[in-house]
């Protein structure tokens, strides 16, 4: 096993760093070693952004005045190319890096912010173009001398005009009351450079403005396609400079460079992030080495792990379009959203099957990020190029293990990996038994059967957050369990019994399953009504649910808890007038600084930051522990208390429930 590489220790003293905007007297270089970077507070800013889309909707009301097609040209181009600069940025750059987490708070605050400033251009052109037409709608024959003579305005006026502004934003009081906003992010996003304070917007159309105002002044001429492609080249720079990308060229960085003071890199404006007081300029450093502002810093490499170890793969899958959708590489502000469902589900599941047909002409599977576990291990999920609808058709079946057996082949040639761990669909019992014709199938495989190859599917984990999910409700005499014929809800029932002899419970099921005094069996789904508690272990319709407690003027009901992945919003439950809680369960939660899991183990899962589902947690336990059996089939009662121990010594521990 690849030990973690050494880290260096550094010298550096941690202290909040300063606002001040004091100029030192001479351009200094300083190692990143003494770099002093803002401490990590949060702001309770929270905007409210039901009504954006109206918003920008808004300058359609202005087609009788002023065209309009121009002002949606731009802004649209705008918002593609941000979003495709920040794509780019997560696979090429940040996708592996798995010291460079982002937080929730983080990308929530930059996705409710990151339009403003287009908005409120759109409605700046509105005005302009009502007031100053021929300043956007000059021959087209000019368009090419228009771009020439903006960009060469922005060179003349707007690079020292922000170096002056940018220096009194950081002026205590004005820092606190707008820029301090920007400056929030401490890892930053190429999107974080649209991320301002509201009022600070105006301070920038206000430096701004000369640049494409200067021509049509000095010329008498401009034209919206030169506004344009100056505003989508500008946030491109910009965005560039909050990057992650390390340019060492001497032709960036040598000292008798031109381009080291007319062209930033990204470390010198990052140097600003971290030293608060230096290095202003927008584009061009020149300005900070005039005034004595430019300091030198590099951003420290990551000590990571070897980019070839992998030790432990999760096969995973596609949960329908609301789950693709949330994928980093489409938008990464959505890697902790809900589950959502945006058509009726059939629909959605025909949409994806579709997607899921283009992109496999491209690749066989889907490579989530990297992460790291007890600053040892790597692991990562992978997940097939499948959908409900391969899940829901037998037809399937042989095809859908014959890829988990080719993922694990092409892992185990290129990087040694020879821990598996099988998502949700992947260990149902229709497809493989769960699980145990998958160890079959290694055993029969001519390059496998001789590799070591383990599988698991976690699910004593599962049972053992389930169980003690339930043992942690006050008073618990009884409850309805809709999805307890499988081996795990035949486990949770077990110790549940076992363990609280009192407890009944009622299962919603055709097969009865287990013998016991306290467990009763019902094929009627509206019962459920009539229990305070009610859990589900199996997805069902929303019809269903529908029928269920149609005429149901009152119901018991106060806790749905659901296991099932993906657990997606039920309308019939949730819009009760009860006010049912609908509680997604069968999650793991942790702080933001526990080492044993570093990275993006916990994005594109439909959960919070620091959540983890308990199959895929108990696979890691099992790569920590150096397990080499399989982990297939019934669930071992003995292991679940013990794996529950582990789990809790590890940091981690069932979601929180307000029971009232």
């Amino acid at each position: 096993m690849c030990q973690r590489p050494e880290v260096k220790k550094k010298s550096s003293t941690s202290s909040t760093a300063s606002t001040s905007s004091t100029a030192s007297s001479s351009s200094v270089e300083v190692s990143v070693e003494t770099a002093k970077s803002l401490a990590p507070t949060h702001s309770d800013h929270k905007r409210n952004t039901e009504w954006d889309w109206l918003i920008f909707l808004g300058p359609l009301l202005f087609y009788k005045v002023t065209p309009i097609w121009s002002i949606y040209a731009i802004a649209i181009t705008r918002i593609l190319v941000t979003h495709i600069v920040l794509s780019l940025h997560y696979q090429l750059v940040d996708k592996d890096n798995y010291m460079n987490k982002l937080t929730q708070k983080q990308l929530q605050r930059e996705k409710d912010e990151y339009l403003t400033a287009f908005i409120l251009h759109m409605y700046t052109q509105v005005a302009l173009q009502v007031i100053f037409p021929s300043m956007f709608f000059s021959d087209a024959s000019v368009i090419t001398s228009c771009i020439k003579e903006t960009m060469l305005a922005h060179v003349v006026f707007i690079e020292p005009a922000y170096y002056f502004v940018h220096r009194w934003l950081h002026v205590p009081e004005i820092m606190k009351k707008m820029h301090g906003f920007h400056h929030l992010s401490i890892r930053t996003l190429p999107t974080t450079s649209l991320v301002q304070n509201f009022h600070e917007h105006f301070v920038y159309v206000a430096t701004f403005g000369p640049a494409f105002f200067a021509p049509f002044l000095l010329q008498g001429r401009q034209h919206w396609v030169a506004i344009g492609v100056y505003l989508v080249s500008f946030d491109v720079i910009n965005m560039w400079g909050h990057t992650n990308v390390r340019v060492r060229n001497p032709i960036f960085t040598h000292k008798y460079s031109p381009l080291k003071y007319l062209f930033y890199t990204p470390e010198f404006h990052l140097g600003h992030h971290a030293y608060f007081n230096a290095n202003y300029a927008l584009f061009m450093p020149i300005w900070d080495y005039i005034f004595g502002t430019a300091r030198h810093y590099e951003k420290p490499l990551p000590a990571m792990l070897p980019a070839n170890q992998q030790d432990f793969v999760f096969i995973g899958h596609n949960g329908g379009l609301g789950h693709f959708l949330t994928i980093p590489e489409l938008n990464i502000y959505n890697a902790y959203s809900q589950y959502k469902i945006y058509l009726p589900l059939r629909l959605e599941f025909l949409i994806m099957h579709a997607i899921r047909h283009i992109t496999g002409l491209f690749s066989q599977f889907y490579y989530c990020s990297r992460f790291c576990i007890a600053n040892e291990y790597v692991g990562r999920i992978i997940c097939l190029l499948r959908t409900p609808v391969d899940y829901m058709t037998p037809e399937s079946y042989d095809a859908i293990n014959q890829d988990m057996i080719k993922l694990m082949r092409k892992e185990h040639q290129k990087h040694g990996t020879r821990y598996f761990g099988l998502g949700n669909l992947n260990k149902m019992k229709q497809l493989n038994d769960g699980g145990l014709e998958m160890v079959k199938l290694v055993e029969n495989d001519e390059y496998l059967k001789d590799k070591n190859i383990k599988i698991w599917t976690g699910d004593t984990m599962t049972v053992a957050s389930v169980y003690n999910q339930m043992m942690d409700i006050p008073n618990l005499q009884e409850f309805y369990y809709i999805g307890a014929g499988g081996k795990i809800g035949t486990a949770v029932c077990e110790k549940l019994v076992k363990d609280n002899p009192k407890l009944k419970i009622r299962i919603f099921s055709r097969n009865v399953v287990l013998e016991h005094p306290n467990i009763s069996y019902s094929t009627d789904l509206s019962e459920m009504a009539d229990y305070k508690v009610v859990l589900v272990g199996k997805i069902l319709s929303n019809s269903m649910y529908s029928k269920a407690l149609k005429g149901k003027k009152s119901i018991r009901t106060r806790y749905v808890l659901d296991y099932t992945v993906p657990a997606m919003p039920v309308a019939a439950i949730n819009q009760r007038p009860e006010n049912v809680q609908h509680i997604r369960i069968g999650l793991l939660k942790t702080g933001p600084n526990n080492p044993f899991l570093k990275g993006p183990y916990d994005v594109c899962m439909s959960t919070d930051e620091n959540h983890i589902v308990p199959c895929h947690f108990g696979c890691l336990l099992n790569t920590v522990e150096g397990r080499e059996t399989h982990e297939v089939g019934d669930i071992d009662q003995e292991q679940v208390d013990r794996m529950w121990k582990m789990t809790l010594a590890r940091g981690f521990d069932n979601i929180t429930i307000n029971y009232q």
